[in-house]
């Protein structure tokens, strides 16, 4: 192997190590499932449960729930005792029936912040 042909592998070698690197320094905690569904329908509902794609820092971390446009009383937003990307949020009260917004303001463990929001359908 030539010295040049070598020296032009270990260079693309570095780009890619440093390439990886960036993508997980600028990672947020990105919304990846919800239960009731985004854009779903369900019944019974007395608890949210919002999985992140990394752990989400409690304190930090809100969230805002609205029943055809009312603010829905909430009793608490939890991470998860063994699972820090699971966030659950319950209500004062079970769900009636109607439409729901869930705002979300997350600030990750590596304390990066990222928002969101989705609706779902409670019929009873």
């Amino acid at each position: 192997m030539s010295a040049v042909f070598l020296k032009k592998i270990l260079n693309a070698t570095a780009l890619v190590a440093l390439m990886t690197g960036a993508s997980a320094a600028f990672a947020h905690a990105h919304l990846e499932q919800a239960t009731p569904a985004a854009d779903g329908s369900a019944s019974d509902v007395k608890a949210l449960r919002l999985q992140f794609s990394e752990g989400v820092e409690q304190a930090f971390t809100k969230v805002k729930v609205s029943h055809d446009g009312h603010p829905v009383a909430l009793s608490s937003v939890e991470t998860e005792a063994q699972n820090k990307k699971v966030l659950i949020v319950t209500p004062k009260q079970p769900l009636a029936a109607g439409q729901y917004e869930v705002k979300w303001n997350a600030v990750s463990v590596d304390t990066h912040k990222s928002s969101g929001q989705y609706r779902f359908t409670v019929s009873n």
